[in-house]
């Protein structure tokens, strides 16, 4: 199974069984609970998303279902993804066969954030990515946002609660739909890998040492 790991997937990888009411969790976003509904829309990429997470990011879960068109040839792609503390399963739902692979940036992300607030963690992300504010703020389906600009996200516009609501990037536009904060989404989200064969994934740590050793930084 082809599994891909762009750029809006690193950002989820950075901002984001019920573990949560322990307080050694570690907090790795300042919103507790939210979800997001996406619609992208380019010349490589159509489609639609969901992302949620609960326990401040401890647990995330997105459901993509687009399709890539590049060279004259399309293919779709319809993936659930459970990002559980440091692991992240990648599930094929057309095979309903998935991996798990480690998340190499959990560590220095749950290093950079310890102690922070809740008005910290946003910042502290932001420049992780390198994000440079422009200035400008919008509204995106009732919800204000302030737009960023980067070489590796394009120009983002993230909430001061972390939540990104537009990204447009070499092309491509990803914009909410819908924002639901305090809501996690259904449960089964989070658990799906119980349900179906996983194997071992990819080692994500070679194409991602720029932002561990950025993270480490912090």
């Amino acid at each position: 199974m082809k599994i891909t790991i762009g750029i809006v997937a690193i950002a989820t990888l950075l901002m984001t069984a019920q573990a949560s009411a322990n307080d050694a969790t570690p907090r790795l976003h300042p919103t507790e609970a939210a979800c997001v509904t996406y619609e992208t829309t380019g010349p490589m990429m159509t489609g639609q998303s969901t992302r949620c997470h609960r326990d401040y990011a401890y647990e995330q879960y997105e459901i993509l279902n687009t399709n890539i068109a590049f060279a004259g040839v399309s293919q779709s792609q319809n993936q659930h993804t459970i990002t559980i503390g440091e692991w992240i399963y990648a599930i094929d739902l057309q095979t309903n066969k998935g991996t798990k692979t480690k998340n190499p940036l959990y560590e220095g992300l749950v290093s950079a954030l310890e102690g922070s607030s809740p008005e910290e963690m946003t910042p502290i992300f932001l420049n992780a990515m390198g994000m440079s504010a422009s200035g400008q703020s919008k509204t995106v389906v009732g919800v204000d946002c302030n737009v960023y600009t980067s070489s590796m996200m394009g120009t983002v516009c993230i909430t001061d609660g972390g939540l990104m609501l537009q990204q447009e990037f070499m092309g491509t536009t990803q914009i909410a739909t819908e924002v639901s904060i305090g809501e996690s989404g259904a449960d089964e989200n989070y658990t799906l890998y119980q349900n179906v064969p996983i194997t071992d994934g990819p080692d994500l740590s070679n194409g991602l040492q720029g932002l561990i050793d950025q993270m480490s930084q912090q």
